[in-house]
């Protein structure tokens, strides 16, 4: 696993090496957008303000829920980008935190191959693509990433169908998350990828007290809460396909896609998963869009 994730390392410093140092990080123009939308002091300017606060760059604000009982989250995120001449590159940075102490960080990099264009210049007539879908990206991404979250209140009601609510306890959890993966389109036509990734996981439990119900080790052990007592390292590898072709004037769209994953750790909590999806849309008119986020975007950036 340590050689797995040395091999992203050097690929994500090779990657940064032809570029330019970063954007600065109030970019030209920036602040005056903010004081002309936040203080204006008009009914009009309150979306522009909204906008700005979360969606701004460099910084905005960061919002979210972590987990159901952990709350609602705020923090702050960054986004930066350089394109060179074969990649458009782009880093996300955020951290947010939530009332009962629970909290999430990441860290996230894309890096797009475009080995046909230039900075501002284009070789050849673009790829088709329909203004009014989404679609794959017509590139190879590749992904880094690093996220590390905290929950101080998760509950557990025991093992099997037959668990109660007078057997629940609470427990806290931190896991980190260190990976890679990569998307590679491979027919335009049914407009496909392919999909992998390579994970180091890691989680470590604790106990919970001060909740409404025991903390999981005053009712639990490890023979009746497998994994209480020792969570060792997970090494994870993933593979899939992804086809979202669409049909009828672009009325009947599909969305179909099989990840095969496998996770490997000591003693018994080696185990694999397959997960199917089979998404169905028929739309009202051909323009409307497909709400999905484009795989080349990270997730502090706007998903389209």
């Amino acid at each position: 696993m340590r050689r797995a994730l040395l091999v992203l390392i050097l690929f994500s410093a090779k990657a940064l090496q032809a570029q330019q140092p970063a954007p600065p990080l109030d970019p030209p123009g920036e602040r005056e957008k903010l004081k002309e939308s936040c203080l204006s002091f008009t009914f009009s300017g309150l979306g522009g303000c909204a906008e700005e606060l979360f969606t701004g760059v460099p910084f905005h604000i960061a919002v979210g829920s972590i987990a159901p009982q952990d709350g609602f989250g705020a923090g702050v995120a960054y986004v930066g980008h350089h394109t060179t001449t074969n990649w458009r590159n782009t880093w996300n940075a955020d951290a947010i935190a939530t009332g009962n102490a629970s909290w999430r960080a990441g860290f996230y990099m894309k890096f797009v191959h475009t080995p046909n264009e230039v900075v501002g210049v284009s070789f050849g007539p673009p790829p088709p693509v329909k203004e009014n879908l989404l679609g794959l990206t017509e590139h190879t991404v590749f992904g880094l990433y690093a996220q590390a979250t905290s929950l101080n209140k998760i509950t557990f009601f025991g093992l099997g169908p037959d668990t109660t609510e007078a057997g629940r306890t609470f427990f806290g959890m931190t896991e980190t998350i260190v990976g890679g993966n990569v998307v590679k389109p491979f027919s335009g036509h049914l407009n496909a990828s392919l999909f992998g990734e390579i994970n180091g996981r890691f989680v470590s439990i604790r106990e919970s007290n001060g909740q409404v119900s025991p903390s999981i080790g005053q009712v639990y052990n490890e023979a009746t809460a497998p994994g209480l007592t020792t969570q060792p390292g997970t090494f994870q590898l993933g593979e899939g396909i992804r086809i979202r072709p669409v049909f009828d004037k672009d009325l009947v769209r599909l969305d179909y896609s099989a990840v095969y994953r496998q996770y490997f750790a000591t003693d018994n909590f080696t185990f694999q998963r397959v997960t199917i999806d089979l998404g169905h849309q028929y739309a009202l008119h051909s323009k409307t869009r497909i709400n999905e986020p484009r795989v080349s975007n990270g997730p502090d950036a706007s998903p389209y």
